[in-house]
């Protein structure tokens, strides 16, 4: 395989114009865009490149013969879009600037679940019929279990649990697991920034470097600024500075690839393979893996730095955005990767 950025190989971009605020998949990938759109792009496309496995093994590169589709810009928000993610029954929901909540539907079609007086600054979909906003320090849940609760403290991440069972509420307070009804629990970890669930619990990290694990509660203190913290498997992975660490309860982190002198702006998680997509703040990303200094190179820097990482569903594609304006797809096939990168 060529040295170069495997996204030059076997992917595509598109310049629109303004940062992504976030990336979330459905059966294409949806960018929330700072001018309001979401934009859609393919994963792959007749004439597109395709990655082939040989019969003795390995791969080979199929090169595009034809050009990637323009990116499909929706009218979503007068404003900026500020979060996506995929809604359970097919198509997207976003918040805006405007205060709306809406639903973006397979066909592009938009309608409206929610519109309130500020911003609505986070979104969050899942197991249960869950579609929640975010707006200050409240957090509403829509559907025909409607309701509302406030916390102590801006809302700054929302994370539904994989059962369904629950919506963990990140804010200044700590942890808040809500049920969607009466009063939720808090787990004391003030200053908190975000909050992600891995297969059995949740994990936060807050603004002083503490990472939390909960039921039991256990905590790593790493020294410095914590700038985005992913599950993998029963596990987390962290961004600090410009090093990415994987972190199992009851165990020390060991490093993932090796320290970078550029911070780490953006990670994501593989959904099926033990593979660690991170993006740089001059807009590099590359693959690498837990206790391994290897790297896959993905993207070369520029355009500023990554601002929207996400793997789709199987994994089998990775969307990327930079503050400069360019949204980009990658096919990440399994024939890349050796066996023993999968998921236990």
């Amino acid at each position: 395989m060529s040295a170069r950025p495997l996204l030059d190989l076997l992917g595509a971009r598109w310049r629109v114009g303004v940062p992504a605020a976030a990336v979330a998949w459905d059966e294409v990938a949806g960018f929330a865009l700072g001018d309001g759109t979401l934009a859609l792009v393919p994963p792959a496309w007749e004439g597109g490149p395709v990655l082939r496995p040989r019969k003795d093994g390995g791969a080979e590169l199929v090169p595009l013969t034809a050009p990637a589709p323009p990116a499909a810009r929706v009218p979503a928000h007068r404003g900026a879009c500020l979060s996506v993610v995929a809604d359970p029954d097919g198509g997207f929901v976003t918040g805006g600037s405007d205060g709306r909540v809406v639903r973006v539907m397979p066909d592009a079609e938009v309608r409206a679940l929610g519109h309130f007086d500020t911003a609505v600054s986070l979104v969050a979909t899942g197991p249960g019929g869950w579609r929640a906003a975010a707006t200050g320090r409240t957090v509403h849940r829509f559907g025909c279990d409607a309701s509302r609760i406030d916390v102590d403290g801006e809302v700054m991440s929302l994370a539904v649990e994989p059962s369904g069972a629950r919506l963990a509420i990140g804010h200044a307070g700590g942890v808040s697991l809500w049920a969607g009804g009466g009063s939720p629990r808090v787990l004391p970890a003030p200053g908190t920034l975000g909050v992600v669930w891995n297969r059995e619990r949740p994990g936060s990290f807050t603004g002083d470097g503490t990472v939390h694990a909960w039921h039991p509660p256990e905590t790593i203190a790493l020294g410095e600024t914590v700038a985005a913290m992913a599950a993998s498997g029963d596990g987390f992975v962290v961004a600090v500075g410009g090093r990415v660490l994987s972190w199992h309860p009851g165990r020390e982190p060991i490093p993932c690839g090796v320290a970078n002198h550029h911070t780490v702006t953006r990670i994501a998680s593989h959904p099926r393979r033990v593979l660690i997509a991170v993006g740089y703040d001059n807009g590099a990303v590359v693959l690498c893996q837990p206790d391994s200094s290897s790297l896959l190179f993905i993207r070369a820097a520029g355009e500023g730095a990554v601002t929207a990482l996400g793997f789709s569903p199987r994994g089998e594609h990775l969307a990327i955005a930079t503050e400069g304006g360019e949204i980009a797809v990658l096919t990440t096939a399994d024939s890349l990767f050796r066996d023993d990168t999968r998921a236990a």
